[in-house]
């Protein structure tokens, strides 16, 4: 067995950014799935793993390693589904991509990233309405977790109760959070651009994000 931290996955991505050779990064990563023990999940390095063989162009090994990784069961960053997803539109399989967009939706993520990956996903495939509302109701989980810590953002109240991911967020929760939310009116903004639409307050938003950065 392999004793592999999050450190060592990070810096074999580092290192992948720099040689551009992710075949070779996807291998070495898959070889890891198969004896990993202790510091992460063997779904975590399945994961990481068919992000690089996607990253190489592979969507179908990327799929079936991000399908062992929602089998395995084990702790990941974000949701796999919606990394499966994306390898599975890029193979012409559109109706099982949704049926999984439709899955982590009936699941009411708490995690603004799902939402950011979900958006993106939507996005590449030209469905900037799917993106937007995707967008928008993950910053609102943003908005709805700094409502409740801080009293402020543009969910409040009876919005702020109904929001996805309801629930007391202790200050790790609002930071993470956080750090997702200019990430999420990006894309949003983009895809109203795409729609057509007239800037609006999460627009605004963003504005005094970027202004304050």
């Amino acid at each position: 067995m392999t004793h592999v931290t999050e450190d060592d996955l990070d810096d074999l991505e580092f290192d992948t950014l720099r040689t551009g050779d992710h075949t070779s990064a996807a291998r070495r990563l898959s070889e890891l799935a198969e004896s990993v023990s202790g510091g992460v999940s063997r779904a975590n390095v399945l994961l990481r793993a068919g992000e690089q063989w996607q990253h190489a162009g592979d969507h179908d090994r990327a799929a079936k390693l991000y399908r062992q990784a929602i089998e395995d069961g084990g702790e990941t960053y974000g949701d796999a589904r919606a990394y499966l997803a994306d390898a599975l539109f890029e193979l012409g399989d559109a109706d099982e991509a949704r049926r999984l967009v439709e899955a982590i939706r009936a699941d009411a993520p708490r995690d603004p990233e799902v939402y950011r990956a979900v958006a993106e996903v939507l996005y590449a495939q030209g469905d900037a309405t799917g993106a937007h509302e995707w967008a928008t109701t993950g910053a609102d989980v943003v908005l709805a977790l700094r409502d409740r810590a801080v009293g402020t953002g543009i969910v409040s109240g009876e919005a702020a109760d109904d929001a996805p991911g309801s629930f007391t967020p202790g200050p790790d929760d609002v930071a993470l959070a956080e750090d997702s939310l200019e990430a999420l009116l990006r894309l949003r903004y983009r895809a109203r651009i795409d729609l057509g639409q007239a800037e609006d307050d999460y627009d605004a938003l963003l504005d005094d994000l970027l202004k304050n950065a």
